[in-house]
């Protein structure tokens, strides 16, 4: 920490080097930090080398031409980055149940040891009462993010064995891994097949087996954003993109306009009735399982298609509830 402060630009009085240490947590005597300095100066066996400190005895400050960056073990933090640090190991925290997270909590103590956060601070990091995230359960299939992770980057093709919910057929795919991702707590991985050059979309927790083969794949033009602008979830159907106007009422309508529920969202109308929403999407199951999710609060106003379509998953879910005896 003595290094650090003369590192910067200046001269630097032997208390405010005492601060710059307190601050950080080092519970050391003023007298202490005035002995080290003396040594720095005076003894070039301690780092092997010397490092040019000076004294400015008329001044009575401290001073060095630039320090090797090499000496330095500890990791100084701006206040601000100390906040960010804070907030992602928080945020991370919803990830407990993952494999890696014990992982990822190591390396934040490392960073965290071995860095200038004063004590008090350090306190927070190890707190749940101040900040807490959804947690996300354990579901199979995400020990293998790990591992998917290391064949995309090292383009390595991967033979999986799939099985989706909808019946016991299991399907055995050669894909070309490019892109994990999640969505409502659940893993994917999106890749190009071998046999038929289109992308496929796997669940994790729905992998039976994954095997990584001697075989490796040139670069894949493929650029998420693109691929997932018109989606809505997960699916991404060949249908084209088509615009979709809802109508929320004026309690949606807050929700809607503080979150919004699409990146194409773009209102069009705003009344005290509510707002006219318009989408350019991909209609697909996410789609209406979240439109119908709103109940009442959301109508579709156009195309007739897709308002057919949740005008007959309505009646469907009232003929359930009307069998029920």
């Amino acid at each position: 920490m003595i290094l650090r402060k003369l590192n910067r630009p200046g001269k630097h009085a032997s208390k405010d080097i005492h601060q710059s240490c307190i601050n950080s947590g080092i519970d050391v005597a003023y007298r202490t930090v005035q002995k080290d300095l003396e040594d720095l100066r005076d003894d070039p066996t301690i780092f092997g080398m010397d490092l040019g400190i000076q004294e400015d005895k008329h001044e009575k400050k401290w001073y060095t031409d630039g320090l090797p960056k090499e000496i330095f073990k500890f990791i100084e933090l701006e206040d601000e980055e100390i906040d960010a640090l804070l907030f992602y190991a928080k945020t991370i925290n919803q990830y407990k149940e993952y494999p890696f997270f014990d992982k990822i909590s190591e390396a934040i103590r490392k960073v965290i040891d071995g860095s200038n956060i004063p004590k008090e601070r350090r306190s927070l990091f190890d707190s749940e009462k101040y900040l807490r995230t959804e947690r996300h359960q354990r579901i199979k299939g995400i020990e293998l993010i790990a591992q998917i992770l290391n064949c995309i980057h090292k383009k390595i093709l991967l033979e999986i064995e799939h099985q989706k919910f909808e019946g016991d057929v299991i399907k055995t795919y050669k894909i070309k891994p490019l892109l994990l991702k999640e969505d409502k707590h659940f893993w994917y991985v999106i890749g190009e097949c071998v046999d038929k050059k289109a992308l496929r979309t796997l669940a994790l927790d729905r992998i039976n087996s994954l095997k990584e083969t001697d075989m490796t794949f040139d670069e894949i033009s493929f650029d998420p954003d693109d691929h997932f602008v018109h989606s809505f979830g997960i699916t991404v159907t060949e249908d084209s993109p088509i615009e979709i106007v809802i109508k929320f009422d004026p309690h949606q309508a807050n929700y809607v306009k503080a979150l919004p529920i699409h990146s194409t969202q773009d209102i069009i109308e705003e009344s005290d009735e509510g707002i006219l929403v318009k989408f350019k999407i991909k209609p697909s199951y996410e789609f209406y399982s979240k439109i119908l999710s709103y109940g009442a609060g959301a109508t579709i106003v156009s195309p007739n298609s897709i308002r057919e379509e949740i005008i007959s998953k309505t009646q469907e879910a009232l003929r359930g509830y009307n069998s029920v005896s």
